[in-house]
């Protein structure tokens, strides 16, 4: 079973690309050849031990369709093990229209990674008596981020680092150095003592990240850990989200890195709440900097939170929960004046209709139901239309299906197959057409 078990993980390790994502040592002046997506070529760096790294970039594959479009940027160690991996998942992952860019920093093969990484992610000192994880801290700072954020549509507002195991080494002395370099951290296989957390928490009260941490269940390093992970999610850091997963007949292994990436990047980038900011704002500077707070993220990390005024009314509740009613009455005058009322009409035109049926829509809102699929009719037309107008205010996002009462009778494309939600953002008085090509029951 135990032969039959390693052949399985080894087909998936093939089949997920961890191995096509190595590079070879070359001439380090030259590009790679890449194609329009995936590109890769050779930096160099004066301190260091390894003095030169194999950078590997995969574009989202919307990337071409906007020119203003910025994309998260997920930053790779070990990457001439698991790029290939980070990069097939990254494209593969079930979150909604959530696309990064993935930039791993290698050292060409397997061979130069073993022979650098200790020295390069922990303190051990180069000729001129500096710490690898220093140096590699100013290739970050001075070299990598500044080149792929003048050459891509990169959102600096936005950087994510993946370490494992022994990496674990160079995540502490990034966060000790600059806890602004990086706004997210997945880290997995490895932990770190206690006391560490304790200085970090000094000089960084308020870290202002969010992490996520991995590791397989039979992995030798599970106990250290556990207690430096809770010893995280205890202090009380002021910016500080953290989730831990631990993965169950798992050990400290390349295929874990699978788990770690997959259920690191969804956490990552699923889109979250916005009220454990807008709290921590209104409690360091009143209404004033929560609604500042809102503006701002709105701008630099429109894909990260949800941003309609439903996430205002119930950020109102609580501070209505709290007896602050002059801090909600501001916020819902910011709501009338930033999210203005407006008409929407739904428009349904089905190919065929049986008599005596009527069209239903049911979505995401108590407008359009919640779900409940014969609450919300629309009304037939001479010309074989039907409809209905709603009030929605600008900035609401919503979701709905087209039915005749029954999830049997849903609508469905020309070629007989069920539709994916219809989604929508309000921003003015407008019309939306949907036309059924076919039902699910009269295909």
């Amino acid at each position: 079973m135990k032969a039959k078990a390693h052949l399985l993980r080894l087909i998936l390790f093939l089949s997920l690309g961890l191995l096509t994502s190595c590079g070879y040592l070359q001439d380090t002046s030259a590009p790679v050849d890449a194609d329009k997506y995936d590109r890769a070529f050779w930096m160099h760096t004066e301190g260091g031990h390894a003095k030169d790294y194999y950078i590997q970039i995969s574009l989202p594959r919307s990337y071409y369709e906007s020119d203003t479009r910025t994309y998260p940027v997920l930053y790779l160690t070990d990457a001439d093990f698991c790029f290939g991996m980070a990069r097939d998942l990254a494209m593969v992952l079930d979150w909604d229209q959530r696309e990064v860019i993935v930039v791993g920093i290698g050292y060409g093969s397997p061979e130069r990674l073993s022979e650098y990484r200790w020295a390069e992610y922990g303190k051990t000192k180069d000729e001129s008596g500096v710490f690898g994880c220093s140096n590699y801290l100013s290739f970050l700072e001075e070299q990598l981020i500044p080149k792929v954020e003048s050459e891509y549509r990169a959102n600096r507002h936005n950087r994510t680092l993946l370490t494992w195991s022994w990496g674990t080494c160079l995540y502490a002395y990034l966060l000790e150095q600059n806890t602004d370099l990086f706004h997210n951290y997945i880290m997995g296989g490895g932990g770190l003592d206690v006391a560490w957390v304790d200085t970090l928490y000094q000089n960084s009260p308020d870290l202002p990240v969010r992490m996520y941490f991995g590791i397989g269940d039979n992995d030798s390093g599970l106990d250290m850990f556990k207690n430096f992970t809770s010893a995280m999610e205890a202090k009380g850091f002021g910016g500080l989200e953290t989730h831990v997963d631990i993965y169950p007949e798992k050990y400290h292994e390349m295929i874990t890195i699978g788990d770690l990436i997959d259920r690191g990047m969804k956490w990552i980038y699923g889109r979250r709440s916005l009220e454990p900011r807008l709290q921590q704002a209104m409690k360091s500077g009143g209404i004033d900097a929560a609604l500042e707070e809102y503006n701002s993220l709105k701008v630099t990390n429109s894909d990260d939170y949800v941003f309609n005024p439903n996430v205002l009314f119930e950020f109102a509740q609580t501070l209505t929960d709290d007896g602050n009613n002059e801090a909600k009455q501001a916020i819902l005058e910011f709501i009338e004046q930033e999210y203005p009322k407006r008409h929407i009409t739904i428009c349904v035109l089905p190919n065929e209709m049986p008599e005596s049926d009527l069209v239903y829509i049911t979505g995401n809102l108590p407008e359009l139901g919640n779900w409940n699929l014969t609450e919300v009719a629309l009304e037939p037309h001479e010309d074989g239309s039907w409809s209905r107008t709603f009030v929605f205010r600008s900035g609401t996002e919503f979701e709905f299906k087209i039915t005749r009462g029954s999830w049997e009778t849903e609508a469905a494309d020309s070629r007989g197959l069920m539709l994916q939600n219809y989604r929508e953002i309000i921003s003015g008085d407008t019309t939306i057409q949907k036309v059924v090509e076919k039902w699910n029951d009269l295909k």
